[in-house]
Protein backbone atom coordinates (compact mmCIF):
# COMPACT_ATOMS: atom_id res chain seq x y z
CA UNK A 1 0.00 0.00 0.00
CA UNK A 2 2.87 2.30 0.80
CA UNK A 3 3.98 1.59 -2.83
CA UNK A 4 1.02 2.45 -4.12
CA UNK A 5 1.00 5.69 -2.27
CA UNK A 6 4.26 7.09 -2.96
CA UNK A 7 3.41 5.90 -6.83
CA UNK A 8 0.06 8.31 -6.50
CA UNK A 9 2.28 11.41 -4.85
CA UNK A 10 5.08 10.62 -7.70
CA UNK A 11 2.13 10.88 -10.57
CA UNK A 12 0.94 14.20 -8.86
CA UNK A 13 4.40 15.66 -8.54
CA UNK A 14 5.43 14.87 -12.11
CA UNK A 15 2.23 16.75 -13.59
CA UNK A 16 2.90 20.70 -14.18
CA UNK A 17 -0.82 20.56 -13.31
CA UNK A 18 -0.18 20.55 -9.74
CA UNK A 19 2.68 23.22 -10.47
CA UNK A 20 0.15 25.62 -12.07
CA UNK A 21 -2.49 24.96 -9.47
CA UNK A 22 -0.13 25.63 -6.60
CA UNK A 23 0.81 29.04 -8.09
CA UNK A 24 -2.49 29.45 -9.23
CA UNK A 25 -3.33 29.33 -5.41
CA UNK A 26 -0.53 31.05 -4.15
CA UNK A 27 -1.25 34.35 -6.71
CA UNK A 28 -4.98 34.24 -5.95
CA UNK A 29 -4.70 34.23 -1.75
CA UNK A 30 -1.49 37.00 -2.62
CA UNK A 31 -3.98 38.81 -4.72
CA UNK A 32 -7.33 39.16 -2.73
CA UNK A 33 -5.26 39.75 0.62
CA UNK A 34 -3.32 42.58 -0.68
CA UNK A 35 -6.29 43.87 -2.36
CA UNK A 36 -8.10 43.97 0.83
CA UNK A 37 -5.60 45.32 3.16
CA UNK A 38 -4.56 48.14 0.93
CA UNK A 39 -8.22 49.38 1.15
CA UNK A 40 -8.80 49.50 4.53
CA UNK A 41 -7.57 52.01 6.96
CA UNK A 42 -4.70 51.41 9.78
CA UNK A 43 -7.61 51.49 12.18
CA UNK A 44 -9.44 48.56 9.96
CA UNK A 45 -5.92 46.54 10.06
CA UNK A 46 -5.48 46.98 13.96
CA UNK A 47 -7.99 44.80 14.80
CA UNK A 48 -7.51 41.27 15.78
CA UNK A 49 -10.82 40.13 13.79
CA UNK A 50 -9.46 42.13 10.77
CA UNK A 51 -6.45 40.21 10.61
CA UNK A 52 -7.94 36.81 11.04
CA UNK A 53 -9.88 37.79 7.95
CA UNK A 54 -7.10 38.97 5.86
CA UNK A 55 -5.48 34.77 7.02
CA UNK A 56 -8.56 33.35 6.64
CA UNK A 57 -7.86 34.51 2.58
CA UNK A 58 -5.94 30.97 2.07
CA UNK A 59 -8.85 29.11 2.72
CA UNK A 60 -9.41 29.20 -0.86
CA UNK A 61 -6.45 26.57 -1.61
CA UNK A 62 -9.62 24.05 -0.51
CA UNK A 63 -11.30 24.83 -3.71
CA UNK A 64 -8.45 24.24 -5.39
CA UNK A 65 -7.89 20.98 -3.33
CA UNK A 66 -11.17 20.10 -4.38
CA UNK A 67 -10.00 19.97 -8.23
CA UNK A 68 -6.68 18.75 -7.31
CA UNK A 69 -8.50 15.46 -5.69
CA UNK A 70 -10.86 15.25 -8.73
CA UNK A 71 -7.62 15.24 -11.29
CA UNK A 72 -5.82 13.03 -8.92
CA UNK A 73 -8.38 10.27 -9.18
CA UNK A 74 -10.17 10.77 -12.84
CA UNK A 75 -7.07 12.13 -14.79
CA UNK A 76 -5.81 8.74 -15.71
CA UNK A 77 -8.84 7.94 -17.35
CA UNK A 78 -8.74 11.25 -19.19
CA UNK A 79 -5.12 10.07 -20.90
CA UNK A 80 -5.76 6.35 -21.00
CA UNK A 81 -3.49 5.21 -18.66
CA UNK A 82 -5.60 3.56 -15.68
CA UNK A 83 -5.55 0.46 -17.84
CA UNK A 84 -1.42 0.48 -16.85
CA UNK A 85 -2.19 1.31 -13.02
CA UNK A 86 -4.57 -1.73 -12.64
CA UNK A 87 -2.02 -4.42 -14.52
CA UNK A 88 0.53 -2.99 -11.62
CA UNK A 89 -2.51 -3.16 -8.98
CA UNK A 90 -5.35 -5.19 -10.05
CA UNK A 91 -7.39 -4.70 -6.49
CA UNK A 92 -8.81 -1.29 -7.75
CA UNK A 93 -9.93 -0.24 -4.21
CA UNK A 94 -6.37 -0.38 -3.31
CA UNK A 95 -5.28 2.19 -6.00
CA UNK A 96 -8.39 4.15 -4.82
CA UNK A 97 -7.50 4.37 -1.80
CA UNK A 98 -4.02 5.14 -2.91
CA UNK A 99 -5.17 8.35 -4.45
CA UNK A 100 -7.24 9.30 -1.90
CA UNK A 101 -4.37 9.17 0.64
CA UNK A 102 -1.89 11.11 -1.92
CA UNK A 103 -4.70 13.60 -2.61
CA UNK A 104 -5.74 14.32 0.88
CA UNK A 105 -1.74 15.08 1.79
CA UNK A 106 -0.89 16.85 -1.39
CA UNK A 107 -4.01 19.12 -0.46
CA UNK A 108 -2.86 19.64 3.12
CA UNK A 109 0.28 20.86 1.92
CA UNK A 110 -1.27 23.15 -0.32
CA UNK A 111 -3.18 24.60 2.78
CA UNK A 112 0.09 24.33 4.41
CA UNK A 113 1.50 26.61 1.54
CA UNK A 114 -1.34 29.10 1.24
CA UNK A 115 -1.53 29.88 4.66
CA UNK A 116 2.24 30.48 5.14
CA UNK A 117 1.76 33.00 2.34
CA UNK A 118 -1.31 34.72 3.70
CA UNK A 119 0.53 34.94 7.16
CA UNK A 120 3.60 36.20 5.69
CA UNK A 121 1.44 38.69 3.74
CA UNK A 122 -0.24 40.18 6.58
CA UNK A 123 2.44 40.05 8.64
CA UNK A 124 4.26 42.54 5.85
CA UNK A 125 0.79 44.58 6.19
CA UNK A 126 0.47 45.03 9.24
CA UNK A 127 4.38 46.58 9.21
CA UNK A 128 3.94 48.65 6.64
CA UNK A 129 1.00 50.44 8.03
CA UNK A 130 2.61 50.40 11.45
CA UNK A 131 -0.30 48.70 13.33
CA UNK A 132 -0.23 46.31 16.27
CA UNK A 133 -0.35 42.66 15.21
CA UNK A 134 -2.56 39.90 16.85
CA UNK A 135 -1.14 37.27 14.80
CA UNK A 136 0.02 35.06 17.63
CA UNK A 137 -3.02 35.32 19.43
CA UNK A 138 -5.52 32.56 19.83
CA UNK A 139 -8.00 33.56 17.53
CA UNK A 140 -5.58 33.65 14.81
CA UNK A 141 -3.70 30.57 15.59
CA UNK A 142 -7.05 28.52 15.86
CA UNK A 143 -7.79 29.45 12.19
CA UNK A 144 -4.54 27.32 10.81
CA UNK A 145 -5.45 24.03 11.43
CA UNK A 146 -9.32 24.78 10.35
CA UNK A 147 -7.46 26.07 7.41
CA UNK A 148 -5.28 23.11 6.86
CA UNK A 149 -8.17 20.92 7.72
CA UNK A 150 -10.07 22.39 5.35
CA UNK A 151 -8.04 21.62 2.33
CA UNK A 152 -7.25 18.28 3.22
CA UNK A 153 -11.06 16.62 3.40
CA UNK A 154 -12.05 18.55 0.71
CA UNK A 155 -8.60 16.90 -1.85
CA UNK A 156 -10.32 14.07 0.07
CA UNK A 157 -13.90 14.72 -1.50
CA UNK A 158 -12.26 15.26 -4.77
CA UNK A 159 -11.25 12.56 -5.18
CA UNK A 160 -14.02 10.68 -3.94
CA UNK A 161 -16.01 12.15 -6.52
CA UNK A 162 -13.80 11.91 -9.14
CA UNK A 163 -13.44 8.32 -9.16
CA UNK A 164 -17.37 8.29 -9.04
CA UNK A 165 -17.70 10.17 -12.24
CA UNK A 166 -14.43 9.10 -13.92
CA UNK A 167 -14.60 12.14 -16.01
CA UNK A 168 -11.78 14.75 -15.08
CA UNK A 169 -13.61 17.81 -17.29
CA UNK A 170 -17.22 16.79 -16.43
CA UNK A 171 -16.66 16.43 -13.07
CA UNK A 172 -14.97 20.17 -12.47
CA UNK A 173 -17.77 21.37 -14.29
CA UNK A 174 -20.13 19.86 -11.78
CA UNK A 175 -18.65 20.56 -8.70
CA UNK A 176 -18.15 24.17 -9.61
CA UNK A 177 -21.53 24.49 -10.78
CA UNK A 178 -23.16 22.87 -7.57
CA UNK A 179 -20.90 25.25 -5.04
CA UNK A 180 -21.33 28.75 -7.47
CA UNK A 181 -25.15 27.92 -8.13
CA UNK A 182 -27.04 24.68 -6.29
CA UNK A 183 -25.83 25.46 -2.68
CA UNK A 184 -26.82 29.06 -2.95
CA UNK A 185 -30.50 27.89 -4.10
CA UNK A 186 -30.38 25.35 -0.67
CA UNK A 187 -30.97 28.56 0.78
CA UNK A 188 -34.51 28.93 0.08
CA UNK A 189 -34.58 25.69 2.12
CA UNK A 190 -32.60 26.50 4.93
CA UNK A 191 -30.54 23.15 4.67
CA UNK A 192 -27.27 24.57 2.75
CA UNK A 193 -25.48 24.63 6.06
CA UNK A 194 -25.07 20.69 5.77
CA UNK A 195 -24.28 20.86 1.82
CA UNK A 196 -20.73 19.82 0.95
CA UNK A 197 -19.13 23.28 0.15
CA UNK A 198 -20.74 24.89 3.49
CA UNK A 199 -19.43 21.65 5.58
CA UNK A 200 -15.78 22.73 4.39
CA UNK A 201 -16.23 26.27 4.95
CA UNK A 202 -17.26 25.37 8.69
CA UNK A 203 -13.99 23.46 8.46
CA UNK A 204 -12.00 26.59 7.32
CA UNK A 205 -14.35 29.06 9.44
CA UNK A 206 -12.62 26.98 12.80
CA UNK A 207 -15.37 28.01 15.39
CA UNK A 208 -16.51 31.59 14.25
CA UNK A 209 -19.94 31.71 14.95
CA UNK A 210 -22.56 32.16 11.88
CA UNK A 211 -25.93 31.27 11.28
CA UNK A 212 -24.92 30.16 7.52
CA UNK A 213 -22.32 27.71 8.56
CA UNK A 214 -22.36 24.74 11.37
CA UNK A 215 -20.14 24.98 14.27
CA UNK A 216 -16.57 23.59 13.58
CA UNK A 217 -16.78 20.30 14.92
CA UNK A 218 -20.16 19.32 12.95
CA UNK A 219 -18.62 20.89 9.83
CA UNK A 220 -15.89 18.67 10.23
CA UNK A 221 -17.96 15.77 11.06
CA UNK A 222 -20.48 16.40 8.07
CA UNK A 223 -17.32 16.86 5.81
CA UNK A 224 -15.96 13.46 6.69
CA UNK A 225 -19.15 11.98 5.74
CA UNK A 226 -19.23 13.41 2.52
CA UNK A 227 -15.57 12.37 2.22
CA UNK A 228 -16.24 8.56 3.17
CA UNK A 229 -19.31 8.12 1.19
CA UNK A 230 -17.86 9.79 -1.95
CA UNK A 231 -14.94 7.29 -1.45
CA UNK A 232 -16.97 4.44 -0.87
CA UNK A 233 -18.87 5.28 -3.91
CA UNK A 234 -16.28 6.06 -6.07
CA UNK A 235 -14.26 2.37 -5.28
CA UNK A 236 -17.39 0.77 -5.73
CA UNK A 237 -18.03 2.23 -9.06
CA UNK A 238 -14.27 1.86 -10.20
CA UNK A 239 -14.39 -1.82 -9.58
CA UNK A 240 -17.35 -2.36 -11.45
CA UNK A 241 -16.46 -0.51 -14.72
CA UNK A 242 -14.74 -2.12 -17.61
CA UNK A 243 -11.33 -0.63 -18.53
CA UNK A 244 -9.94 -1.51 -22.00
Amino acid sequence: MTRLVHAELLKLLSTRLLTWLGLLTLALVALLLSLTAANNSADELARAGHQRDLVAFAAASALVALILGIVASSGEYAHDTIGHTFLVSPVRERVVAAKLLAGTFTGLVLGACATAVSLALTALWISVKSVPSHLGSHEILLAVPGMLAAAAIAAAIGVGFGALLRRQTGSIVLALIWLLVGEPLLGVTGIQRYAPGHAIAAVADAGRQSGELLRFWPGTLVALVYAAVLAVAGALAVARTDVS
